[in-house]
């Protein structure tokens, strides 16, 4: 008797998740452009980290990866940071995160960011970017999709190369400072970001 082989259909959508309303879901809808392996869907919901995982758990048996975009800016004080991490672990959720702001993985498009800044710094940092290097008259703007189409879509590949050096350099000073099984303290890496693995994943056809 002839062996039945159940067809099981591959999970190929990727799902990206993020709170952040402007620059980010612009960001990854330029990203999108660029042709995925995956068939690649991307949400925004008002919502802190936890929350965010806690959504974005609901859709791991129905995708190929599913990844929550967010600042850690004052969510490790705010006391969801440590359970989204901790969520995320358990659910198979992939976290890409930036310390203090997205705006330290828009500058990894032109530089290795490795001094702190908080995230008023972080802006004046990247408008002197557009203004002074860019010569962009106006400026740095959170909401202009051309801005992020025509100067940093074509720089993907230099970012990815900055912030790896740079997420290197934090996990050696951890494994230097810290003995035993510990995670990542992620809230202390200032001026760091893994957007870079969310990228790497999406396999693009071209950067």
């Amino acid at each position: 008797m002839a062996r039945i082989q159940k067809k099981i259909k591959a999970r190929d959508t990727f799902y990206i998740l993020t709170n952040g309303k402007e620059t980010e879901k612009n960001y990854f809808e330029l990203i999108k452009r660029k042709k995925s392996i995956y068939d690649v869907k991307i949400e925004y919901h008002n919502d802190d980290p936890l929350n965010l995982i806690r959504i974005a758990s609901r859709l791991v048996k129905q995708a190929n990866q599913v990844w929550c975009v967010f600042d850690i800016d004052n969510t490790f004080e705010e006391n969801s940071l440590i359970p989204a991490i901790k969520l995320a672990e358990e659910s198979n959720v992939n976290i890409a995160f930036s310390n203090m702001a997205f705006e330290v993985w828009l500058l990894s498009h032109y530089k290795q960011v490795e001094k702190r800044m908080d995230n008023n710094q972080l802006i004046k940092e990247i408008d002197y970017l557009c203004k002074k290097e860019l010569k962009i008259n106006n400026g740095y703007d959170k909401s202009n999709k051309e801005l992020l189409k025509t100067y940093f879509m074509p720089k993907i590949s230099d970012a990815i190369t900055n912030a790896k050096i740079n997420f290197q350099k934090r996990v050696l000073q951890h494994e230097k400072q810290y003995s035993g099984n510990q995670g990542f303290r992620i809230w202390e890496w200032n001026s760091c970001t893994n957007v870079y693995m969310l990228i790497e994943a999406l396999k693009l056809e071209k950067l």
